[in-house]
C-alpha cells in the first residue's frame, strides 16, 4: 500500500475503499514495471507518478456521477480512462489509443484486474468509426494530454450523446485553449462551457478541467 496515494486521496477529499485503492496500486506499480521496458509514461518516481497519474485521473470522480459510459481518447497507458474504471465498477470505459505497446499494457491491466467494464481498442480517433461501425454514443469523452481543444472537439462530438459532455484535461494553458477555441464550440453548438481550475496535492502543480455540454 502506499500512504503517500491515501493521503493525497484524503487531501483532495476523495474516498476509495481499500479493495480499490490496492487495484488502483496495483494498477500504477504494473505501468512502472513494464515502463523499464517500453515507454509508456515519462515519470519514474513512484511517488510522482501516483500524484501525476492516479490522483490526477481520480480528480475527475465527482465529474462522472450518473455516467453509463465514457470514452477515453488517446488514453496512453490508460489515463485516466482504468483508474476511473478500477474506481467505478458501474461505469462502461472505452479506452481508445493508436500505440500497440500501450493498448498491449492495457489489455494486461484489464485480464490482471479483471476489469469487466473496460474495453480496450486500438485505433486513431479518426478511424474509430471503421472498428465501431454501430458507432456507440457516450455519456463523456475524455482526453488527457491528447491534443488541442480546437483538434479535440471535432473528434469527439461524433461520440458524444445528446447532453453528453466532453471532458478536457489540461495544465495552466486551459483557460488560453477554450479561448482559441470558442469558433469550433460554436461551429458543434457547445454553448455551455465551465473552467474548473485545482492544485494537485503535493507539487501543487496548476491543472484546469474544461467541460463542455452541447
Amino acid at each position: 500500500m502506499a500512504d503517500c496515494f491515501i493521503d493525497g486521496l484524503s487531501l483532495l477529499s476523495q474516498r476509495l475503499s481499500e479493495g480499490v485503492i490496492e487495484k488502483e496500486i496495483l494498477f500504477l506499480d504494473e505501468l512502472l514495471r513494464w515502463n523499464q521496458q517500453i515507454n509508456l509514461t515519462s515519470i519514474r518516481n513512484r511517488n510522482e507518478a501516483i500524484e501525476k497519474h492516479l490522483l490526477d485521473s481520480l480528480l475527475l470522480l465527482p465529474h462522472i456521477k450518473g455516467a453509463k459510459r465514457l470514452l477515453d481518447i488517446g488514453s496512453g497507458g490508460g489515463l485516466p480512462g482504468i483508474p476511473l474504471a478500477i474506481a467505478e465498477p458501474s461505469l462502461q470505459v472505452v479506452s481508445v489509443d493508436s500505440v500497440g505497446k500501450k493498448i498491449n499494457f492495457q489489455k494486461h491491466i484489464k485480464r490482471l484486474l479483471k476489469l469487466n467494464n473496460l474495453s480496450v481498442i486500438q485505433s486513431r480517433i479518426e478511424n474509430l468509426l471503421q472498428i465501431n461501425p454501430v458507432q456507440e454514443k457516450y455519456d463523456l469523452v475524455v482526453s488527457r494530454a491528447f491534443s488541442s481543444l480546437d483538434t479535440f472537439i471535432p473528434y469527439a462530438d461524433q461520440w458524444l450523446k445528446p447532453g453528453g459532455r466532453l471532458l478536457a484535461m489540461k495544465g495552466p494553458e486551459g483557460s488560453e485553449e477554450l479561448a482559441a477555441a470558442s469558433e469550433v464550440m460554436v461551429q458543434y453548438g457547445f454553448s455551455d462551457q465551465v473552467i474548473s481550475t485545482y492544485a494537485l496535492p503535493f507539487s501543487h502543480a496548476e491543472r484546469q478541467l474544461i467541460c463542455l455540454t452541447r
